[in-house]
């Protein structure tokens, strides 16, 4: 099994075989992409007084809609007091609301707040200006074509009843 497959479940060799080959051409496009994506959140984090661990939080919470401390926790490989901690600094900044879990009263649920989404699109906005960059001066053919097959990419990982905020285009 190739390094870049180990601890990925049993795909049928055909879906791993394709998987493959589009995660090493995602990987040349983001060769081009990087460095103008990463210098323009670098100097976005450092404006808005954000570390990378809390600009991850705001990201999960805009995917998942709202998760316990504990979930977040996982799922930016921080510990549940680190965690915590970064949740009640989003929440001071306006950036995130924590709530009882209703079904757990031990538990609190935090959800990105209105505020946390306009930082979100803002950063978007950078990640958009940088594909544009890169991308303006391709044959109008080669752009609509890949729009094209990406949109088909995406109707397939994105389901119609995602409970995230909606993102502005």
């Amino acid at each position: 099994m190739p390094p870049d497959l180990k601890g990925l479940p049993d795909l049928p060799e055909g879906h791993r075989e394709a998987a493959l080959q589009l995660g090493h051409a995602l990987k040349r496009l983001h060769k081009h992409i990087s460095s103008k994506v990463m210098r323009g959140m670098q100097a976005e984090l450092v404006e808005l007084d954000l570390s990378f661990s809390q600009m991850t939080a705001l990201h999960v919470l805009r995917a998942r809609g709202s998760v316990t401390v504990t979930a977040l926790s996982e799922r930016t490989h921080l510990s549940l007091p680190a965690a915590s901690h970064l949740v009640e600094r989003l929440v001071q900044r306006g950036l995130a609301q924590r709530e009882e879990n209703p079904e757990n009263r031990r538990e609190k649920v935090v959800t990105l707040t209105q505020a946390g989404l306009d930082v979100l699109n803002g950063m978007d906005s950078g990640f958009v200006r940088a594909y544009v960059e890169t991308f303006a001066t391709l044959p109008t053919e080669v752009i609509t074509a890949t729009t094209e097959h990406i949109n088909t990419l995406l109707n397939a990982l994105e389901p119609t009843d995602s409970p995230c905020l909606k993102e502005t285009p």
